[in-house]
Order: C-alpha cells, then sequence, then structure tokens
C-alpha cells in the first residue's frame, strides 16, 4: 500500500509540473570555505536540470552562478533560467557556517496546452520572460567528514519583462442549441512584479574527498495570488566536485 501511495505521489508530481511556466533552481549552498576553493555541480530532478558553480574568493566571500533548463516538448513546456550572485559568511561556529547569498537572475519560460484541471489555474497558455533579485540566508553544518546538511530559505523579488496568457473557453453557439464555440482571449501584463519564497534544504555525502553526492528538496511559493503558474518544488539528485583547494570537509 506504501508502495502504491508513492507511485501515485510520483504520478500526479510528474503530471503537475507540466503546469509551470516559472520552475525554480535547486537551491544553492555551496561547500567551499576556503580561499582558492572551487566546486562544479549538476542535479537532475522532476524540476528539470541544474548546473552551478562557486569559487572562494577569501575565507569568508564565495561567487556563485547557475544556470537551469526543463523541456517538455510533448506537453509543449519549456524553462530556462540562470543567475550569478555572491555570499558572504557572518559566523564560523565550530562546524558550523551562517552565510548570506544574494544576486540576480533571468529566465524565460512557455507552458502550451497544459491538462491541469483547477489545480494550478493554468489557462490554455503561458509565455512569460523575466528578471529578479534575490537575498538567502543559509546555514550549514558539517558534523564530520562523511556528510554535511544545509537549509536556507531563498526571498526573491520578481519583474515580469513579457506576461501573455492566452485563455480559453467553451460557450454555447447562438446558431446552434447543441452546439459550442471555442473562445480565446490573450491579455498581456509586462511590468508586473511579484515576490516569492524558496525555503529548502540539501544533503551532501561524501564518495571521494572530492566527490560528493547531493540530495536536495525545496518549494517555491509565490507570495501574491496574481501569479504566472509555478512548479511549486524543485527535488533531485546530483554531485558535486570541489578542486583548486583543499578537499571537502
Amino acid at each position: 500500500m506504501r508502495l502504491f501511495i508513492q507511485i501515485c505521489s510520483l504520478a500526479v508530481a510528474a503530471g503537475l509540473s507540466g503546469c509551470a511556466a516559472v520552475v525554480p533552481h535547486t537551491l544553492q549552498t555551496p561547500l567551499v570555505q576556503q580561499r582558492g576553493d572551487t566546486e562544479l555541480g549538476a542535479n537532475v530532478g522532476l524540476h528539470g536540470t541544474d548546473v552551478q558553480a562557486a569559487h572562494a574568493i577569501s575565507d569568508r566571500l564565495t561567487v556563485t552562478g547557475s544556470g537551469h533548463q526543463r523541456i517538455r516538448s510533448k506537453h509543449g513546456h519549456w524553462a530556462y533560467s540562470g543567475e550569478a550572485g555572491a555570499g558572504y559568511t557572518l559566523a564560523r561556529p565550530n562546524k558550523q557556517r551562517w552565510t548570506v547569498y544574494g544576486g540576480l537572475g533571468y529566465g524565460a519560460g512557455y507552458a502550451y496546452d497544459t491538462f491541469c484541471p483547477d489545480l494550478c489555474d493554468l489557462p490554455a497558455s503561458y509565455r512569460v520572460r523575466y528578471g529578479y533579485g534575490y537575498v538567502q540566508p543559509t546555514y550549514l553544518w558539517t558534523p564530520d567528514e562523511s556528510i554535511a546538511l544545509s537549509a536556507g530559505v531563498k526571498m526573491a523579488a520578481y519583474d515580469f519583462l513579457r506576461w501573455r496568457t492566452s485563455s480559453r473557453e467553451f460557450v454555447l453557439d447562438p446558431n446552434d442549441p447543441r452546439g459550442v464555440l471555442e473562445q480565446r482571449t490573450t491579455t498581456n501584463q509586462p511590468g508586473y512584479g511579484g515576490l516569492t519564497m524558496q525555503p529548502g534544504y540539501n544533503v551532501f555525502a561524501r564518495l571521494t574527498p572530492r566527490l560528493r553526492l547531493q540530495v536536495s528538496q525545496s518549494f517555491l511559493f509565490p507570495l501574491q495570488k496574481t501569479f504566472p503558474s509555478v512548479l511549486i518544488f524543485a527535488t533531485g539528485v546530483g554531485v558535486q566536485y570541489h578542486f583548486g583547494g583543499h578537499a571537502a570537509e
């Protein structure tokens, strides 16, 4: 019974994942700790594919970059986004670290004729293009060399440079009492802004001194009712490679 519930949950999640024009990145929580440390990572999941990079300019200052894509050609859906930023470590108690990251991002998405009845309020299609800025306080804990745990909350402010909605509905045909007509309406809302919150966590397990397995999960919540359709979760698995400095601790 438990297996059946898990399979059904995955099926529903996969179905809902087609409803989104805005798709979140895997929450980035770098492990670099000392000047010269660099890490590269790749993640894959129902939310798409991410590549991430981080480099420690000093023991406290880190620069970051991330790219994301998700293409579902059979469902008429695609989404791309990229972001760059930096983080500053405020405190480093024993085996712990508190860091605040911030940066800018840009993205675009298209969702067309997706079947999603009453679950995410998606009309016939969305086409969006947007920029955003974000702030992300992050906590990292490394209890020993084999594992690292991190959690953060990413707050983002979006500016939609393009937001085109094409909706459709069926109305009675005035010339045929038994017939119906498809009525389409297109609206544009450029310049609309909105806020989102993305809490999440990452678990890193060491495979070699420089290679780690990463399991991640986060959830994207719009803070306004009027917002393009979003994929509310980013769940995936990936690997992370460290070089240019000390091996990941």
